[in-house]
């Protein structure tokens, strides 16, 4: 454990990616919320891990955040991207003898988070 906060290592970013896209998903749906805007504050908030290692100068520290929060976004991004296409994909085709309207008020776990 001491070495997975360690600001050099980096959090892991596929948990960290996973976490920032299911912790957006969940605010985007029940609160409404921009999705792009609401990644990149759970990006920045996850990224503070690499304050935690004070052996580092705080310019490299500095540096690592970015660096950091930069790759959790970009990771949540592609598997929030990669939802969306896997919940297209098993759309049933609609037919023309009968089709089911979607429900306004009960959106998608996995939204477009930029419109």
């Amino acid at each position: 454990m001491d070495e997975f906060l360690k600001s050099k290592s980096m959090v892991t970013p596929l948990v960290a990616g996973a976490t920032t896209t299911m912790l957006t998903g969940t605010v985007v749906k029940y609160f409404n919320l921009p999705g792009a805007w609401t990644a990149l504050a759970i990006s920045l908030a996850i990224g503070l891990l690499a304050w935690a290692d004070r052996s580092v100068p705080l310019i490299q520290r500095i540096l690592l955040y970015i660096l950091n929060s930069i790759t959790i976004l970009t990771v949540s991004t592609g598997l929030n991207e990669a939802g969306v296409a896997a919940t297209r994909s098993l759309e049933p085709m609609e037919t023309i003898e009968r089709s089911v309207p979607r429900k306004a008020e009960d959106p998608r776990f996995f939204t477009s988070w930029f419109r």
